[in-house]
């Protein structure tokens, strides 16, 4: 299983280290969701995989890795609304 740290990713974009963060999970059969690594700001999004708390949601499985940068950059919008606007957003990826 692969998985990304999206915190530096709202750390890169606010130059602040961020109160919640997101992991971008790869799936052994290659599918990839999202996940809440730590904080609370991402605990109402649908589509989220909160191993942390109960009931479990099942999360929001997506076929490629650009669909699920995408989804995940929209949840970060939502939990960050200070980058709403930022269009840069997915060149982060790019960087690493």
């Amino acid at each position: 299983m692969e998985h990304q740290h999206l915190d530096s990713l709202v750390g890169w974009a606010t130059d602040e280290y961020p109160s919640s963060g997101l992991l971008l999970v790869k799936c052994a059969d290659g599918r990839w969701f999202v996940e809440v690594e730590f904080g609370t700001a991402f605990n109402l999004l649908d589509g989220v995989s909160r191993p942390d708390i109960e009931p479990f949601q099942e999360p929001r499985f997506l076929t490629n890795e650009q669909d699920a940068r995408l989804f995940a950059i929209e949840c970060i919008k939502s939990a960050y609304p200070v980058l709403a606007d930022r269009d840069d957003l997915l060149d982060w990826f790019e960087q690493q």
